[in-house]
């Protein structure tokens, strides 16, 4: 009888051991950050002055986040003048969410590439 009871013990212990995970975190309610190159992305339209060139461009851009997370003097680099005054237009009234320990110094980098709709 004692080994009985000292074996359902053991698979007691085996069971609850084997549900038990503590390496997985429970999902918080808090939003991920977002990237702030995918807000770009999301939020800018396709440019015109891509539409009259033939099919993709790749842009950079640098910008800073002021307080009111608007961006401050951003600058576009591309060969292509057009775009970078259409894009500059753009990301001027634009606001991002910054990520958390950003400040007003630090200056932005984000790789852009726009895709021809086909």
């Amino acid at each position: 009888m004692k080994t009985f009871v000292f074996s359902w013990i053991i698979l007691g212990v085996a069971t609850v051991g084997a549900f038990a995970n503590p390496g997985i975190k429970k999902n918080s309610k808090a939003k991920p950050e977002v990237s702030l190159q995918r807000q770009l992305t999301d939020q800018l339209t396709y440019p015109n002055a891509l539409r009259k060139a033939t099919g993709n461009g790749v842009v950079v851009i640098q910008f800073r986040l002021a307080d009111n997370n608007t961006l401050v003097n951003p600058q576009v680099f591309s060969a292509n003048t057009e775009l970078n005054q259409e894009l500059i237009q753009q990301l001027v009234h634009m606001k991002l969410v910054s990520p958390s320990g950003t400040d007003a110094t630090e200056v932005h980098t984000a790789r852009l590439r726009f895709m021809a709709n086909e």
